[in-house]
């Protein structure tokens, strides 16, 4: 049985995440790997785990988008052969790109896909809410 090392996975989630691929480090040493622009998935790293989320946003004002991942799956890397790790985490990392998108609308006036953080009602996206219907945020 043939454990996954630490290198090869932060290559392999980078390769499977969609791109582009941000890395930031968590406070507890952790590594944080955002796939995606606009962002679609986040795998948080350690040493033993891996936990996989949907990118998520809440607004705590008009101008204060905060980061909120949906926990998609967690699983304890080291204690998994390579190649089933890799399994496991590529499939939380499509379910939950899969989950992401599916709530990505369409603006009816410039017709843009737009995640949903980015749209002011179901059909209208921030930017037209502004230009067009007057919206101040």
């Amino acid at each position: 049985m043939a454990a996954l090392e630490w290198e090869e996975l932060l290559v392999s989630m980078s390769h499977e995440l969609p791109q582009p691929v941000k890395q930031e480090p968590g406070l507890d040493g952790a590594v944080i790997l955002v796939g995606g622009d606009p962002a679609d998935v986040v795998v948080r790293l350690t040493r033993s785990s891996a936990v996989v989320s949907e990118f998520a946003v809440d607004w705590e004002g008009p101008h204060e988008p905060v980061t909120r991942p949906i926990r998609f799956g967690s699983v304890r890397w080291r204690q998994l052969e390579s190649a089933q790790a890799l399994l496991v985490l590529n499939t939380l990392i499509l379910a939950a790109r899969e989950s992401r998108r599916a709530k990505y609308r369409t603006c009816r006036f410039c017709e843009s896909v737009k995640p949903p953080e980015w749209m002011h009602a179901d059909d209208v996206c921030q930017t037209c809410a502004e230009t067009r219907l007057g919206v101040r945020y």
